[in-house]
Order: C-alpha cells, then structure tokens, then sequence
C-alpha cells in the first residue's frame, strides 16, 4: 500500500474518487492511521495529519503519509 497523498490530477480522477467514496470504498483518516499503526490513533495525531495534508493541497504537493505520521508521533512524545 502506497502511503502517498495528493489531490486528484484531472476531473476525471476526483470523478472517480467521489464514485468510490459514494458506493463505500473508501476509508477514513482515522481508519487509514489506525491500519498504518496497528492501533486507534489519537485524535490529536488525526487532525495533525488532516491539517497537514490540507496544506499539502494548497501547496499542490503531494506528500508521504507514513512520514508524516512519524515526524508527528516524534514531536508529540517530544512534548510529553
């Protein structure tokens, strides 16, 4: 499983993805970290990661979820 993120590259993809996410074959952010870490992610790592990835859009970035989530978790236990 791929653990890039980018938005749609034509209306033809984002047609597709809004079909899939229609009849159900979609996930949740939280559903897609809690398989990424074998356990619930917090609700805090949840929206550090939406947050992130809205920002990746408006920058028309795509970015690596897998990092992401491992730079999060580091500044969150950095903190504790």
């Amino acid at each position: 499983m791929s653990s890039n993120v980018r938005s749609p590259r034509d209306d033809e993809e984002e047609l597709k993805a809004h079909i899939a996410i229609l009849r159900g074959q979609s996930k949740s952010l939280k559903e897609v970290l809690a398989d990424m870490l074998d356990e619930e992610p917090s609700e805090d790592l949840v929206k550090a990661v939406e947050n992130r990835i809205l920002l990746a859009q408006e920058q028309e970035e795509s970015i690596d979820l897998s990092s992401i989530v491992k730079s999060i978790q580091t500044m969150q236990s950095s903190w504790v």
